[in-house]
């Protein structure tokens, strides 16, 4: 990322892979990601609120855990996380219904499967939401890295969250 005079130090993202300026934030032990991609997403929050875009917070999540997915946390979270981009993607379900699923899952089930995060998660990252313009052109990459990072997770795996999530949320919760 260094150009012309430029001489600050980047790092590579262990989840999604991008190329980041090094910055001071402390690592999250429970999420695959570098501080820097952490401050990106934060940045992204700050975007997302700034231009009105909270119709995509919990797909934001839900993709961003999805990519960062570090092995050996709770089970729960890469299944809900990808509830989440099931639910928007395939579903056609908002923020609340998402959230209110992963109540009701959460309620209802504990034996949570383990999914093993894919060697490639997209090649969009939230950097790359984050840098594609304005309002418009940001919702329109956060759309395309959502699929991005869903299509990445094998298929099998994608097909077990669709039958829990089937299984355990009300169709009340899908609105196709």
């Amino acid at each position: 990322m260094n150009s012309g005079d430029d001489t600050r130090e980047s790092t590579r993202c262990p989840g999604c892979r991008a190329e980041l300026p090094v910055q001071v934030w402390d690592p999250n032990p429970k999420i695959n990601a570098s501080a820097e991609c952490l401050k990106v997403s934060g940045d992204l929050l700050g975007f997302e609120i700034e231009h009105q875009l909270g119709h995509l917070h919990q797909l934001r999540m839900d993709a961003y855990h999805a990519q960062h997915v570090r092995v050996g946390t709770p089970r729960i979270g890469p299944v809900f996380a990808l509830n989440g981009l099931y639910m928007f993607l395939e579903r056609g379900s908002g923020n609340i219904d998402v959230r209110t699923a992963h109540g009701i899952m959460a309620n209802s089930f504990n034996d949570w499967p383990e999914l093993t995060p894919p060697a490639e998660v997209g090649r969009l990252t939230a950097y790359d939401v984050l840098a594609a313009g304005g309002p418009a052109e940001v919702e329109q990459a956060m759309l395309a890295w959502a699929a991005q990072v869903w299509e990445s997770w094998p298929e099998s795996d994608r097909d077990l969250v669709r039958k829990l999530t089937i299984d355990l949320v009300p169709a009340r919760y899908f609105q196709h």
